[in-house]
């Protein structure tokens, strides 16, 4: 692919969590074209998520799922959402999407050199860079004693999104 090519490649990054999954979808680095989170009840999460994925995937008809690594040694992921990640590559497939997965500490990586180190400045950075379509959905800073907000899910893939970015202008390629 050349680079006017990939410019206006649709991503689809994904932050599964307890409740479903956050999403942010990308036309190119620059251009965020969807976002927001999809919540799942009921014993059978995973083949819900999965549903709304595909209704996403039919939908924006992404050229890649950015993921986060579940295997890493920094992953926390539960097992049901360690399996949903798994249910999403092997799906992936069958939907005619690449899948390109990254460990929390590239992500960590990629943002170090703008002094953003904690998932909230990673978030307040996306929030700006983004800042119409993010901006507004910022979640406050969570003290340790309170839990996570969920719109957080939809600034980790975005984070995703922009280590996929990263890498795909430095010539690396991921898989």
């Amino acid at each position: 692919m050349t680079g006017a090519e990939h410019m206006d490649i649709r991503v689809l990054a994904l932050d599964p969590t307890t409740k479903g999954f956050g999403y942010v979808i990308f036309e190119g680095p620059l251009s965020v074209v969807d976002w927001g989170a999809k919540s799942v009840r009921g014993k059978k999460k995973n083949a819900g998520c999965l549903r709304r994925l595909e209704d996403l995937i039919r939908f924006y008809r992404p050229e890649v799922i950015v993921l986060e690594e579940p295997r890493s040694c920094d992953s926390r992921r539960c097992d049901r959402v360690r399996g949903l990640l798994r249910g999403i590559r092997k799906q992936a497939g069958e939907w005619g999407v690449r899948v390109s997965v990254f460990s929390r500490k590239q992500v960590r990586e990629v943002f170090a050199p703008i002094q953003a180190k904690t998932k909230h400045q990673i978030a307040k950075v996306l929030a700006d860079r983004y800042r119409e379509e993010l901006g507004p959905r910022m979640p406050p800073f969570r003290m340790p004693w309170m839990s996570e907000d969920e719109r957080m899910a939809m600034f980790d893939a975005a984070a995703l999104a922009a280590v996929y970015f990263h890498y795909w202008s430095s010539g690396e390629t991921t898989q």
